[in-house]
């Protein structure tokens, strides 16, 4: 198993656990330990002891050591074997979780999202602590239940949550407000919304949230806190005094994991941190924190940004003073990957430069199918020699911007380009890419892209694991591998900001940034719109910890076009 699939089945025994209502200490370890292997470097079977992973005792070492060597865990087989397995697919509807598909099958003998389609929301509804709103939409949900549609992609959840922060601030009782939880850690995707506000009036803003025009349904609506769905999404407004609110913004933004080991260190300066404030150990006197830069202050720590507050060494780097200067949107001089109507794409050559000039951009490449990838409308040689002449005219017309002519560059079943090298070295940058036989194995998929690897002409190798988020997991290959034969041939990985890709994923992207690998961050848009996803790839840039210096496009144009005639 690789280090994802790992992670995938300890997520899974922490659901099962839940499900069977076990002590919620025994799902956090799982939990935890999952996000552990997350964050590692390099592949689980590379380390040999893995109680030195954070988190990971003895116990939960024999797990990941059975996982990563094909090995079915004994706890994973006796979970499987008693809890029926469609109730975990059952915890991906909205507002059902691990301990409610549980009762759920517990009570009325529900296993599956279509068993539960069946059933009469006065079956759910007379169980304690079920009412009839919330039933029925629990039903509703398996009615409609889409399986490759379980959690909001992040531009989906921005737009939602940027239009609701925007009502909270436009009211005149609300002092200050932010996004938390997951989104404000910019997760790639989101399950459901939670704002934070400042108000010397709370019940005035509650109750203007709570008759807002974009809420379909209130589930709680008190003083301070208002629980709605508005548009099929879950939505949690807290409200605090203006002097408490650095305290429950960072309750409410996360992670669990680290928000627990922030605590324990507290509890080692004898401080108890809550989203109330800090008190002094043993007297539940807290004291409002009206920063969340205070509150890191006060424990002797650099601020955390929030994108970092994972558990995966953020406050050792804090504590020592050696936190990441985090690559920023305003550090990206170009995009590296994007499509015109040559190819699939919407935007023509023009349309797309004079979007990229509105965004300040310094350089566009342009980067069109090749000739293989016929479903794409992808460019024979003949047609890609043409638009290179295209490109060269539009650079000479546009004085703001440097204009230059690539390609995505299939990577064909046995490794070779979908170009002759020839051509190859008539373009300025090469991105190559796998766009078919996804289902080769490991083996196969890994030979295959690092003989694309080091071909000479290859600058970067685009959406490496090929995911689709809610719709195609990666395709099997050795990530790891890639990042070694990377760093060995000066070549890049690509960080793909379209917003069902952000591929590579952010452990990956972190182990290589360990290995010396440098990144381009592209938004491979096909139109002038989807130039502005730069920002969903540069989030997740930040969560792995990475700084405009091994980004490729964060160079000056002088850099980058020294960059270009040095090549490989």
């Amino acid at each position: 198993m690789q280090n994802n699939d790992i992670v995938r089945a300890l997520e899974t025994i922490a659901t099962l656990l839940e499900i069977k209502d076990e002590p919620y200490y025994r799902v956090l370890g799982y939990t935890r330990a999952a996000e552990s292997v997350a964050a590692l470097g390099r592949p689980v079977r590379e380390v040999e002891d893995l109680k030195k992973l954070p988190h990971v005792g003895g116990t939960l070492a024999e797990v990941i050591r059975d996982l990563a060597e094909d090995r079915t865990p004994q706890i994973l087989a006796e979970l499987a074997g008693e809890i029926p397995p469609g109730l975990v697919e059952i915890t991906r509807l909205p507002s059902v979780g691990p301990r409610t598909a549980g009762r759920l099958w517990r009570e009325l003998e529900v296993t599956s999202v279509e068993g539960l389609a069946e059933l009469e929301p006065a079956r759910i509804a007379g169980l304690k602590g079920f009412g009839k709103k919330s039933a029925e939409k629990m039903v509703n949900a398996a009615k409609t239940y889409n399986a490759t549609e379980r959690r909001m992609l992040l531009h989906t959840a921005t737009a939602l949550g940027e239009h609701l922060l925007e009502f909270v601030r436009s009211h005149p009782a609300a002092e200050r407000a932010a996004l938390a939880g997951s989104l404000r850690r910019m997760k790639e995707t989101i399950g459901d919304l939670d704002i934070v506000a400042a108000s010397a009036d709370p019940q005035s803003l509650a109750d203007a949230f709570a008759e807002a025009p974009f809420v379909d349904e209130v589930l709680a609506h008190g003083p301070k806190k208002v629980f709605v769905i508005s548009n099929g999404v879950e939505a949690d407004l807290r409200i605090v005094e203006p002097e408490a609110y650095g305290a429950l913004l960072h309750h409410f933004t996360g992670s669990q994991a680290h928000n627990i080991v922030l605590r324990e260190r507290a509890v080692k300066m004898g401080v108890n941190i809550s989203e109330y404030g800090l008190a002094k150990a043993g007297t539940g006197d807290y004291r409002p924190v009206a920063d969340e830069e205070e509150l890191y202050a006060r424990l002797d720590l650099a601020y955390i940004p929030p994108e970092l507050r994972e558990d995966t060494g953020e406050l050792e780097a804090a504590e020592r003073g050696t936190l990441p200067d985090l690559v920023e949107v305003s550090d990206v001089r170009g995009d590296l990957h994007v499509h015109t109507n040559y190819s699939d794409g919407k935007g023509t050559i023009e349309s797309m430069a004079e979007a990229a000039i509105a965004l300040g951009y310094e350089y566009l490449v342009f980067c069109d199918h090749s000739q293989s990838l016929r479903v794409a409308n992808g460019l024979s040689p003949e047609r890609l020699k043409a638009k290179m002449r295209a490109v060269r005219e539009a650079d000479e017309k546009y004085g703001e911007i440097h204009l230059l002519c690539g390609s995505e560059v299939d990577i064909l079943k046995d490794g070779t380009l979908d170009y002759e090298d020839a051509l190859l070295a008539e373009l300025d940058f090469v991105v190559a890419a796998v766009h078919t036989s996804f289902g080769v194995g490991e083996k196969a998929m890994t030979e295959r892209m690092i003989r694309a690897i080091n071909n000479p002409h290859v600058n970067t190798i685009a959406h490496p694991t090929g995911r689709i988020l809610n719709r195609r997991e990666p395709y099997e290959v050795d990530v790891s591998r890639l990042i070694k034969e990377a760093a060995a041939t000066n070549t890049a990985l690509e960080l793909n900001s379209y917003v069902d890709r952000l591929d590579l994923s952010v452990p990956y992207v972190r182990e290589a940034m360990n290995a010396g690998v440098r990144i381009t961050i592209d938004t491979d848009a096909h139109d002038e719109t989807a130039l502005s996803f730069m920002k969903y790839g540069v989030s997740q840039a930040r969560r792995a910890w990475v700084e405009k210096g091994s980004v490729i496009n964060c160079m000056s144009w002088t850099e980058f076009e020294k960059y270009l005639k040095a090549g490989k």
